[in-house]
């Protein structure tokens, strides 16, 4: 026996026993029609059963509304919605996906309408206990998560922001020894090219010598073939770079894609690079090309980012440039005696193209200018750059005058 309620139907399977419930549907973007629910048992007698349709129509209409959604299944959407539409670089994704890991471990099942500023501050508390999360690292999980969530405000699947409540979740200030430790001033920069010159060249060391001369990013260094390098006009070509998962992609944003000229001591540098470099193929078996890596391994193909990662720190410690704060002497199977070290003190390849837009602040280069050469999106981080070069500056000067008008007391 089949009854139509005003909003669903009521299928009598096995009488006061057994019953099968379906809802109607209202017209949506996909649907233009109104339309059945799929079936549903359900055990019990007939006002079980009615109840049980009024709850499951309910489902069904908080389903369609997003009210449902979880935090996890909301950030997921959130990722995928930006890589399709292409409004930040594949590498931004790439690197945001740690801390959407992490929001989605310990606040995943909550559903997104549900979510307090309790449970995000009793997270991110697990987050320090229990992950060993640094108060950096818990700072990094709030602003993505209060990004996905004023999506979800805009989505008009929340009334409010719940992480605009949480309080105290602030940057840490890096302290001034932190600061130097993780730089490279003028000074070094122009001491290490003396020290570059020395090194007998390999893809590793090409890799170093175009971050300082060049400014560029990693990924733009390690992602350059021969066809982009004009050592006739002097100039480099920009076009794409090579990540952790070690395949060729756009740069990181429109205005990285872009052409630079380069020093007569670069163009040298890679002439004598190039010229080896042929040598080393020939002697591998392999022709060197226009698409050869210039920045290449010791079987003739493109550096690894993460190896070179690691070359790059103990090449930096061996310079003098940074230092490993624990070292560890222990006796391998073999009997040989071994140091391992850990906790690296120092600047990153990225260091290296904040010294050359230091150095050609210091030289005078108009903002401009350093923004397109260093592929900078936002003129800001040039300007941000040249303050606190004419902040240093600053300082000299006053120092300067205190040492004259001590000498005239």
């Amino acid at each position: 026996m089949t009854k139509r309620e005003t909003s669903g139907q009521i299928t009598e399977l096995e009488r006061g026993r057994k019953y099968s419930i379906r809802v109607r549907l209202a017209p949506d973007n996909e649907h233009k029609s109104w339309r059945w629910s799929k079936s549903r048992k359900v055990y019990g007698n007939k006002a079980e059963a009615t109840a049980a349709m009024v709850a499951y129509k309910q489902e069904l209409e908080d389903e369609r509304s997003g009210k449902n959604v979880t935090v996890a299944e909301y950030a997921d959407m959130f990722q995928s919605n930006r890589k399709a539409l292409g409004t930040v670089s594949v590498l931004t994704i790439e690197r945001d996906q740690h801390e959407i890991d992490r929001i989605k471990k310990y606040l995943g099942e909550i559903r997104v309408i549900d979510l307090t500023s309790q449970q995000i501050e009793n997270a991110y508390l697990r987050m320090s206990e229990q992950d060993g999360a640094s108060p950096d690292a818990i700072h990094k999980v709030h602003m993505k998560l209060s990004q996905i969530m004023r999506k979800a405000f805009l989505d008009e699947l929340i009334n409010r922001n719940p992480c605009d409540a949480v309080e105290g979740i602030k940057r840490p200030k890096v302290s001034q020894q932190k600061r130097r430790e993780t730089r490279i001033t003028k000074e070094q920069a122009l001491a290490f090219v003396h020290k570059i010159k020395q090194e007998p060249q390999d893809g590793r060391i090409v890799a170093v010598w175009l971050g300082v001369a060049t400014g560029l990013r990693r990924g733009e260094a390690l992602a350059l073939v021969w066809e982009d390098v004009d050592l006739d006009n002097a100039r480099l070509r920009i076009r794409k770079q090579l990540g952790k998962e070690k395949i060729l992609k756009d740069p990181k944003t429109a205005k990285s894609r872009r052409t630079i000229s380069i020093d007569k001591q670069t163009v040298e540098f890679l002439k004598q690079w190039k010229a080896r470099q042929h040598d080393m193929f020939s002697a591998a078996g392999v022709e060197q090309q226009d698409d050869s890596p210039v920045c290449s391994n010791e079987l003739c193909g493109f550096l690894d980012p993460d190896n070179f990662s690691r070359w790059r720190r103990k090449f930096y410690v061996k310079e003098g440039l940074a230092h490993y704060a624990n070292e560890t002497r222990y006796v391998d199977k073999r009997g040989v005696e071994r140091v391992k070290q850990t906790g690296y003190v120092g600047p990153n390849f990225h260091a290296l193209r904040r010294a050359q837009a230091t150095l050609l602040v210091a030289g005078g280069v108009d903002p401009k200018t350093v923004q397109a050469r260093l592929g900078h999106e936002s003129l800001n981080t040039t300007l941000n750059i040249y303050a606190e070069e004419v902040g240093e500056n600053d300082r000299k000067a006053a120092d300067f005058m205190g040492e004259l008008l001590r000498s005239q007391c």
